[in-house]
């Protein structure tokens, strides 16, 4: 094989990895019926601005939701901090949602809690969900100080290899695509876990037996290297819901309140 078609297989392949990561908006982006009454912010950040809802004055629970959602996720957990007199802010990621900014890279997430935070607080405690505790984490990596974090259905440590690609190109693009995403996967861990294990931030791990997108194991895997972590489990709620239902919710405020 010649120079040349290598390096034009080696583009494919990052252009083809470039693409599937770039997340899908919804088709009309909208606001959750919890935040009709909340302030609205647009937050500047490197690739654009960040969208983001504030409730009540004080000291406030930051919210972030996960891969391909949006601030609407958040309707049940607004309402019962409500309850508690809890004041909230709840941000659209990078690259979903109202938010115009572009870069949807795990460092961009990080950024746009980090600006929240800076911009909208004091913020007590943060929550995430799914890719939204990837974001946590960067950010708590990168200077952000709260007193509590919880994280739902966290795809962070990686305990399993990724899925093979299912996409439609040259065998070879897609081999060498596969190549690089796993070499990548594999230094990022690395990374996260002497992250995750640094922390000194008191976290609360809530993850869904059945959860068919972020398996058991990872949640396990970060309860066990985040230094004094709590780990709570439900079942049968699978991988969104987990992050709406009633019970977990009640658990989460009761953590995060001291209840």
């Amino acid at each position: 094989m010649s120079d040349s078609t290598t390096d034009t297989i080696e583009e494919q392949a990052l252009a083809l990895l470039s693409a599937r990561d770039q997340p899908r908006r919804r088709a009309r982006p909208r606001v959750g019926r919890a935040l009709a009454e909340a302030s609205e912010h647009m937050l500047p950040i490197e690739s654009g601005e960040i969208a983001a809802w504030r409730l009540g004055e004080g000291p406030a629970v930051l919210m972030i939701h996960g891969w391909e959602d949006d601030n609407a996720l958040w309707g049940p957990a607004v309402d019962l901090f409500a309850q508690w007199g809890r004041p909230v802010v709840v941000i659209d990621l990078p690259g979903h949602g109202l938010s115009t900014a572009t870069d949807a890279t795990i460092r961009s997430a990080g950024q746009a809690v980090i600006a929240a935070a800076q911009t909208l607080g004091p913020i007590e405690a943060v929550i995430g969900h799914s890719y939204g505790c990837g974001a946590i984490i960067h950010a708590l990596s990168h200077g952000l100080r709260v007193s509590k974090a919880v994280l739902i259905a966290s795809p962070l440590p990686r305990t399993r290899p990724r899925k093979p690609l299912e996409v439609e190109a040259e065998p070879e693009v897609i081999a060498r695509a596969e190549e690089i995403r796993q070499a990548r996967a594999a230094n990022q861990t690395e990374k996260i876990e002497a992250a995750i294990a640094g922390m000194t931030t008191p976290c609360l791990v809530v993850c869904s037996i059945d959860d068919e997108q972020t398996p058991l194991s990872n949640s396990q895997r970060l309860a066990q290297l985040w230094p004094g972590a709590d780990l709570f489990l439900a079942d049968q709620l699978g991988h969104r819901f987990v992050a709406q239902d009633g019970d977990v919710l009640a658990r989460v405020v009761s953590w995060i309140e001291g209840a």
